[in-house]
Parts: structure tokens; sequence; C-alpha cells
């Protein structure tokens, strides 16, 4: 490894909150798949409840989202986490053909600890987090006492105002927690 090269591994671990979506396909069982493959190089701490949200963005007439929000920790560095949700969504199926367009599995990199972070490959926090209504109304569920780097509030005090923001709960994900607990990168 050169110098200024990341090995992709932290010495402490760092908590995150990711996003998955799936609109494509069986929904469930995509984000049950991206659950379980997440959960073979990370720790998964806490998933919020499943809901149907209609599709965020500029690309019309598409299937409504399943979505669901995590925190987890890990080892890895951002670019390193990063790798493994797009091997997640490479295993989904994912084809990346059109920007927001539908997609069988979508997971994306809310908040690294405290890191703030604009690049090319990689933003965080993410910059759309909070006009999203199922990541923003779902990310007290988990959040437990990560902050927002951007604005230094407690995620977990986030008001939610469930009405306006037009989620339909659906049945949970059930997840092997043994192996969402083991302790990963």
């Amino acid at each position: 490894m050169r110098v200024g090269e990341s090995s992709g591994r932290n010495t402490r671990r760092t908590s995150f909150i990711l996003s998955l979506g799936s609109n494509l396909g069986d929904r469930r069982e995509n984000l049950k798949r991206g659950l379980a493959s997440l959960a073979r190089c990370v720790s998964l701490e806490a998933i919020s409840r499943v809901v149907e949200s209609a599709p965020w963005g500029a690309v019309p007439d598409q299937p409504d989202f399943l979505n669901l929000v995590l925190r987890g920790s890990t080892h890895l560095d951002a670019l390193g986490l990063l790798r493994v949700a797009q091997e997640a969504e490479s295993e989904a199926g994912r084809v990346r053909s059109v920007e927001k367009g539908p997609r069988t599995l979508d997971v994306d990199l809310i908040f690294f600890g405290s890191l703030q972070l604009q690049g090319e490959t990689l933003t965080v926090p993410h910059p759309h987090w909070a006009e999203r209504p199922f990541v923003y109304g779902l990310i007290p569920e988990v959040a437990d006492d990560m902050v927002d780097p951007d604005s230094g509030r407690r995620l977990a005090d986030l008001r939610v105002d469930e009405l306006s923001l037009n989620l339909r709960t659906v049945a949970p994900i059930e997840l092997d927690r043994a192996a969402a607990r083991a302790d990963r990168g």
C-alpha cells in the first residue's frame, strides 16, 4: 500500500446508517437478500420497520418502493462500506441504467459516524437524506446516539409527522439476528 491509499479498514468501529429500497421483482426478498449480504461484512445493530413509499426523484411511472433504514458498525472506512453496499446491490441484480430509475436494490450510505465528506465517489452525510420521507421518517427508529454532523442534531430526536410523510408500514422482514450481530468488518 502506498502513502495516502486506504486499506479500507479503520482501527476502531464506526457507526453508520444505510437506507435500503427495492421497487422491482420480489421487493421483500430483495431487501432480505440485501440485509443478508450486508450482514456478512458488517454488524447490523438496528433495523427499522419496512415501509412502502412513492419513488423519490424525477423518473415517472415506476412502482412504489419498499424501504427500510438500518444502523450498524464496522471497522471498514466509508469507501469500504460503500463497496460492500454496491456489492449487495449487484448480488440482488441491480443494473445501473437510469439514474433514480427502478431497481431491484438500492443501498445508500446516509451517515458514517461524524464524517463529513464531499467527493466524486461519495458524499457523507448523504446530500438528500432529509428530503426523502422514508429516510427522514425511519432514522429516529434506529439512530441511538448518532448525531447529524452537519447540524449537530441527535438523529433520534428528529420529529416526524407520520401522516405528512405518506409511509405505509408493511410486514417486517425477518432476519437471523445472530448473523446480523456477528462481529464483522
